[in-house]
């Protein structure tokens, strides 16, 4: 094996390639005994990788490597095909890839040599969602099709392209597969997955495709560091199952709103690489591709594998395309049979086998790849240009428009008195152009040429998790050689920034920037027109990450960072021999209780203020007795952690709460919830100990015995009419999408049911009565107070003819945005928390409190009409006063109300106290 340069230490070529004279390449049913497109067949990452190993011993136009371990420790393989002279030099054209990628140090001269010089670099993957199975097919097939085919287009394309082929979720591909194909009679196999036990990704299932501007998944981390540091390709098809309702499948362009962030040359170039797609499909005789508005599919979200790439100068392409293993029907939508600018060749109703969704996606993939081999050196240079464009945008004075500097020119405007003058284009006016210097050029308006870290903020090793996502989605990060002055405040040596004169400037600011999305409605006080993901998603928000915008030059003497961070080591002060003081703002305080704990030593939360190692003082902090093994743990934790801690030389005067290990019951259905996954990495990461429940063993009772807290996640929980509706709020599986308990193994049977009120709420109730603590997130919160009857109601809820619901969306809409709420720091629900924190809300449940309750506290509530920090909120005033998180006693036990997102995706690290803090006051009962 000859290993590549330049990667990371566990990537290595699985094969040189054998010589031109071998033997004729296989096609996938000599190899795998099925042809691909094949009806009832689900081919499985085993196999795919069988096969392409199968080539890469019989062609020199194939070489695989190793990019990667998965969650479940297979190899993720990438299958780079070209012709062999462009293999035998692949080091050579990655570093041209790259370097035209970075732009950093060259002229556009010195970029033309190295575009004319270089090869297009593309991507392309398929299995992210591992159900989308016609995806697991294509890629096996492209991948024979290239390597195979000495067509003349197929020899330009090899001569001209370097292709990345990828599998993005093994683990989840191999479940699928093999779960469809353990029926042994094809006649009898499913339609398509509708009994899959589990996540088709151990954690996080149709998530990891929301995973991409924090990395947290291995999958996500080994993706990445190819598009981002090793190859920067300038294009990502990246394809997916299943199309709208009436086509066969969705291609790019796509729909508004834009990013404002990104550079528009990226989106011109999707618009000729989707105008090509659209033109082969047609040449073909394959009618039935939408566009634009054709779907919801928008370029606004960051979080998704081919969004992602536009803010780093790439050219993301989503397809979408129907088909299941079984034999379909195309749907006759009335609508869809005009043709139009959203799909030029309408396509009639009839059958459609999944073999016909593999031929599209063949003719895609040539269109793409085709593309490229004729605008190579375009498609090279641009990519330069982009990143070029956004160190200079960096590196001077420069201004965004958005929504809101828009409504502020017409402000501005109007207060001289002046009339706007209506214009042809519907829903414009023009204004006196004086108040576009006035709005843009106001220089506290500028965009931020840097931004700075604050070393001394609450929680310092989250700052340092914000600032690994950065470098893993190829940003770099400065550190401060010497002290330095910034914004008027004096910053040691030592202190992270981050400048924005990089090629990847439009990530950067979307990850510090809060995003202004326009209001969107379908007419002036209609409905509003759904986003396709969240419209205000701020991670440098969500995590709580103290940062200075720095608007002026920054001279500071530095190192560049491209490496992941380890937490800068905390301070041990003191020298008492009585124990141990640690701040309870850091969420890596939490793994120290938990490894205390666990390790059978004492901690407790102090309830009056506290100074920690000269920090300022505040309730919650950790009292932790001295002993050889606490001070083990402690210790090693300051260094690799990132805790200040203070030996103190006697215990705390004051009240003080003891803390137990929790005994956690995470609940869970059958098929998997994506909160149920997302929590359960989170608690991983952060070591708390847990079990996984399902309904029965709820149902079954005596939950004491065994369990101190019960987390019913969101959809845990959904009322019988928004299973019927499919309401978004309380996404889930209901009991008419399992399946019965005689069609899967026995293993997976005591998997099967739901959360019911007949059932379920009782066995909690007596759980709760008997000293337990149940907490109950966004939509099964909801549902929870409803059926426990708690003394809590709607906060937003208004009442029409009599009747009581959440008003319409024309009124009301807050689609996955940062809203500010308030914290009552003394609650011990917040202790570590600062006074005010972003909370994601994605039209969650908020509450009032009913007249006369009694036994209720109110930690985090919406005070006055909340703020909106980033993204969209229509009706906000709405929630003025309401109750974010609601903690009601009931006989020993309590019940937790949390509304809004907390744990949303491992992303919102500045709310997970309010989570960590409600589980450890349940396992130990706090103080009351």
């Amino acid at each position: 094996m000859k290993r590549l340069a330049a990667t990371a230490a566990f990537a290595w070529l699985m094969t040189t390639g054998a010589a031109i004279a071998g033997p004729p390449v296989p096609t996938p049913k000599e190899v795998l005994g099925h042809d691909m497109g094949e009806d009832r067949y689900v081919a499985s990452y085993s196999e795919t990788t069988i096969y392409w190993k199968r080539l890469a011993e019989v062609s020199d136009r194939i070489k695989l490597v190793d990019i990667g371990p998965t969650v479940e420790k297979r190899r993720q393989l990438m299958a780079i095909v070209s012709s062999p002279e462009n293999l035998a030099m692949l080091d050579k054209y990655k570093d041209i890839s790259e370097r035209l990628g970075r732009a950093e140090g060259l002229t556009d001269a010195q970029a033309r040599a190295l575009a004319a010089e270089g090869k297009a670099v593309i991507w392309v993957d398929g299995g992210i969602h591992a159900s989308e199975t016609l995806t697991h097919s294509a890629i096996i097939q492209q991948v024979y099709d290239l390597v195979n085919s000495d067509d003349a287009e197929a020899k330009r394309i090899r001569d001209n392209v370097i292709m990345l082929f990828a599998a993005n979720n093994p683990d989840g591909q191999e479940l699928v597969a093999n779960w469809y194909m353990r029926i042994k009679d094809p006649a009898k196999r499913e339609a398509g997955f509708e009994s899959l036990p589990k996540l088709y990704h151990a954690y996080v299932g149709h998530d990891n495709n929301r995973d991409f501007y924090m990395a947290e998944m291995p999958e996500t981390q080994n993706i990445s560091r190819v598009l981002f540091r090793d190859w920067r390709p300038q294009i990502v098809l990246n394809q997916h199952q299943t199309g709208p309702a009436g086509t066969v499948v969705f291609i790019p362009p796509f729909r508004d709103p834009f990013n404002f962030n990104f550079d528009p040359l990226v989106m011109t170039s999707l618009e000729e690489v989707g105008a090509a797609m659209q033109s082969r499909l047609l040449a073909d005789g394959k009618r039935g591709g939408t566009s634009r508005d054709g779907a919801h599919y928008d370029t606004w979200y960051n979080g998704n594998l081919r969004s992602i790439s536009y803010f780093h100068n790439a050219i993301g392409i989503l397809t979408e395309t129907i088909g299941k293993p079984v034999p379909i029907d195309i749907e006759l939508v009335p609508e869809r049979q005009l043709p139009g600018n959203n799909q030029p060749a309408p396509i009639a109703p009839q059958k459609w086998h999944i073999g016909q969704s593999l031929e599209y996606s063949m003719t895609i993939n040539r269109a793409v790849l085709s593309y490229a081999a004729s605008n190579r050196e375009k498609l090279l240079f641009n990519i330069y240009r982009m990143g070029a464009n956004s160190i200079a945008r960096g590196s001077t004075d420069n201004w965004t428009m958005t929504p809101t500097r828009i409504a502020e020119m017409h402000a501005a405007s109007a207060a001289t008195g002046a009339k706007p003058v209506a214009t042809r284009t519907r829903g414009s006016s023009s204004i006196d152009p004086r108040f576009y210097d006035a709005v843009m050029k106001n220089p506290a308006n500028r965009d931020a040429r840097a931004y700075v870290i604050d070393p001394g903020q609450r929680d310092y090793p989250t700052a340092i998790r914000f600032l690994n996502a950065l470098i893993k989605l190829g940003v770099d990060v400065d550190r401060a050689s010497a002290p330095f002055t910034a914004n008027g405040k004096s910053w040691p040596a030592g202190t992270y920034f981050v400048r924005t004169a990089q090629a990847y400037r439009p990530h950067i600011l979307d990850m510090f920037e809060p995003q202004d999305y326009p209001e969107n409605f379908e007419y002036p006080g209609g409905p509003p027109i759904p986003p396709a993901d969240a419209t205000g998603y701020t991670p440098a928000f969500q995590m709580g990450v103290g940062f200075e915008r720095v608007l002026d030059p920054l001279e500071v003497p530095s190192e560049r960072i491209s490496t992941l961070l380890s937490p800068t080591p905390g301070r041990i002060v003191g020298d008492g021999k009585a124990g141990y003081l640690v701040g309870h703002g850091a969420n890596n305080s939490f793994i120290l209780s938990n490894r205390l704990l666990k390790a059978g030593q004492s901690v407790s939360w102090l309830s009056q203020p506290v100074a920690v190692a000269g920090a300022a003082a505040e309730p919650g902090a950790l009292w932790i007795p001295a002993s050889p093994v606490a001070t083990r743990i402690v210790e090693a934790a300051a260094t690799e952690l990132g805790l200040n801690v203070e030996r103190a030389a006697a215990a705390p005067i004051g009240e003080r709460d003891a803390m137990k290990r929790p005994r956690i019951a995470l609940v869970d259905l059958y098929g998997g919830l994506m909160p149920t996954g997302w929590m359960r990495w989170i608690f991983d990461q952060h070591e708390f100990p847990f079990t996984i429940v399902y309904p029965q063993q709820l149902d079954a009772g005596k939950l004491r015995r065994d369990f101190d807290v019960v987390i019913l996640p969101h959809a845990a929980f959904q009322p019988q009419s928004a299973r019927a509706s499919g309401d978004g709020m309380f996404r889930g599986r209901g009991d008419d999408k399992q399946p019965k308990p005689e069609e899967i193994p026995a293993e997976y049977r005591a998997w099967l049911g739901s959360v019911t009120p007949e059932k379920t709420v009782p066995a909690l109730k007596a759980f709760v009565e008997d000293g337990g603590s149940l907490i109950a997130m966004g939509g099964s919160a909801q549902a929870l107070a409803l059926a426990m009857d708690l003394p809590v109601e709607d906060a937003v809820a208004e009442t029409v003819d009599g009747k009581t619901a959440r008003p319409p969306r024309s009124k009301f809409y807050v689609p996955g945005a940062l809203v500010e709420a308030s914290v009552d720091r003394n609650s011990p629900f917040a202790y570590g928390m600062p006074e005010k924190v972003d909370l994601f809300f994605d039209d969650s449940p908020v509450w009032k409190l009913k007249p006369g309750a009694t036994g209720v506290e109110v930690p985090v509530r919406f005070a006055g009409v909340p703020k909106l920090k980033s993204g969209w909120a229509h009706g906000l005033e709405r929630m003025g006063g309401a109750a974010a998180i609601v903690e009601v006693d009931r006989g020993k036990g309590r019940i937790v109300l949390i509304g809004p997102e907390v744990a949303l995706r491992a992303q919102t690290h500045g709310a997970f106290k309010l989570l960590f803090n409600a589980i450890y006051l349940g396992a130990g009962h706090g103080r009351r």
